[in-house]
């Protein structure tokens, strides 16, 4: 039997991660590399062949198989050939610093989850575990405080399990409705969404988006999510926001040239298509999974039906992306949040770079004296980090020892709770990447994997394996910032 390797070129880790999929799918068989792939002597397994990630076609004698996965990342490529990451349901939405789904499909694998078993993802995003769940039949939860990762990761699953008939029929009412009525537009009311929404858009082009809003609510019905979802990844491009910039700040480029109405129209043909592919395979009867809005660190055994048998997540790092900046204009033309409420929930998110100056003050003590019980060596260097300030500088570099101090802490409380609802021997992989930060001129690195793994063996994990994996390069305005070195941390509920 011959493995053979998608068009595209893999980063070492993705080679190791294949062929660590080859050894839980088949048995562990003594395969030799090929020029394209791998093959050794034996008879495929029509089940497993379903499950590959990293292999595009199945080769047995004269036979020769597609992988749904290479079916998936064609409708994703968009003609390119390279490794598509917004198949299926995954680019319903843009979502900064989601982790690759092909990472959380191996993992499936390597940890042999099977339909019927239940997955976690403590810290979900827009839902990148949960589709690849669903995919593979597996039961999920996801578990985020972001209102809109956790609207579009049942959107998601929604898309998943509504019928591409009734997708493309609420697809051709809405194209109807939206191109006769012209120019007609949706007055924005005068209360704080209002006046909020009018800041960050012209008039004309917010009247537009409204009216978009209100017929989609009109006609999808229990669908309108799918449809909503789609509309809103539109905002920041048609906003008076910079749509390149991870704050919130004035664009310097003109407005798209394409009216708005005519974009969400292609849009959603482009996610139907996308959506066609998988129920071809797949059907509609899949685990619809759930995504729930609340603080990981609070859950316990009684708020999911059954103990789960894997974890897979991507954690925020220390200093993590504005999520909520980046998304605001989203939140309230959704009605997720309010936004008077938008620098609360910042502040409040694992890993956010925002702190008021009372808190602050008592995080101080509170690093000082160790009061999360935090291993030594996490609060030791916070402690260091405090020492190493400069009179130069400013409010925010002054934040970060406690900051990442109340990172470690939240962090630490995090893997206590996702252990509290894992069953015994159950395996956790976490995606992580490494940081730095420059205080008093110095650059200090942070080695993120490295104290999760601490913070996890501190309330009862053990580690099983930390795997490095090269990271994409990033353009753009925040190039300098990105996370140029990430981990895969494996975990284990002794």
């Amino acid at each position: 039997m011959r493995l053979i390797w998608h068009g595209y070129r893999y980063y070492p880790y993705e080679r190791d991660l294949a062929f660590r999929e080859v050894a839980a799918l088949f048995g562990n068989p003594a395969f030799r590399l090929t020029s394209n792939g791998v093959e050794w002597v034996g008879e495929p397994d029509s089940k497993s062949i379903s499950r590959l990630t990293y292999f595009a076609r199945v080769v047995s004698g004269p036979r020769s198989y597609e992988t749904l996965q290479n079916r998936l990342e064609d409708s994703g490529r968009l003609g390119q050939n390279r490794q598509a990451t917004r198949y299926s349901v995954h680019g319903l939405h843009e979502y900064k610093g989601k982790f690759n789904p092909q990472v959380a499909k191996a993992l499936l694998n390597i940890f042999a989850i099977e339909p019927g078993q239940h997955v976690l993802d403590p810290f979900c995003g827009s839902g990148t575990t949960l589709v690849e769940c669903a995919h593979l039949g597996v039961t999920s939860c996801g578990i985020d405080l972001n209102p809109l990762a956790i609207f579009l990761a049942n959107a998601k699953l929604r898309a998943l399990n509504t019928s591409v008939e009734k997708l493309r029929d609420i697809h051709a009412q809405l194209a109807t409705s939206l191109n006769q009525a012209g120019q007609k537009t949706t007055q924005v009311g005068d209360n704080l969404r209002g006046r909020y929404l009018r800041s960050w858009f012209d008039s004309d082009t917010l009247q537009i988006v409204e009216f978009v809003g209100m017929e989609i609510r009109k006609i999808a019905g229990e669908v309108a999510p799918v449809f909503l979802a789609l509309a809103s990844d539109l905002l920041r491009e048609y906003s008076l926001q910079d749509p390149k910039d991870l704050r919130c700040r004035r664009r310097k480029s003109p407005l798209p040239n394409t009216p708005f109405i005519h974009a969400f129209i292609a849009n959603c043909t482009r996610a139907i298509e996308r959506i066609e592919v998988v129920q071809t395979v797949l059907g509609t009867n899949l685990p619809l999974g759930r995504a729930i809005l609340r603080d990981v660190a609070t859950i316990a055994p009684n708020d999911l039906q059954v103990p789960c048998d894997a974890a897979i997540t991507s954690p925020p790092y220390a200093m993590a992306l504005p999520y909520i900046d980046t998304q605001r204009l989203s939140l309230v033309w959704l009605d997720l949040l309010r936004p008077d409420h938008v620098r609360g929930l910042e502040a409040d998110l694992i890993g956010s770079r925002e702190m008021r100056v009372p808190t602050r003050n008592e995080m101080l003590a509170a690093m000082q004296n160790n009061e999360a019980g935090l291993p030594e060596d996490e609060a030791a260097f916070c402690r260091q980090l405090q020492a190493a300030l400069g009179s130069g500088d400013g409010f925010r570099r002054r934040a970060v020892p406690v900051l990442l101090y109340r990172y470690f802490s939240l962090m630490q409380r995090s893997f206590r709770a996702v252990r509290g609802v894992m069953r015994q021997k159950s395996p956790f992989g976490l995606i992580v990447g490494r940081n730095h930060t420059t205080l008093g001129g110095i650059r200090h690195d942070i080695d993120t994997p490295t104290h999760l793994a601490a913070l996890a063996t501190s309330v009862g994990w053990t580690i099983d394996e930390m795997i490095p994996l090269q990271t994409y390069h990033r353009y753009g305005y925040h190039m300098s910032n990105a996370v140029k070195a990430e981990a895969l941390v494996l975990l284990r509920n002794s």
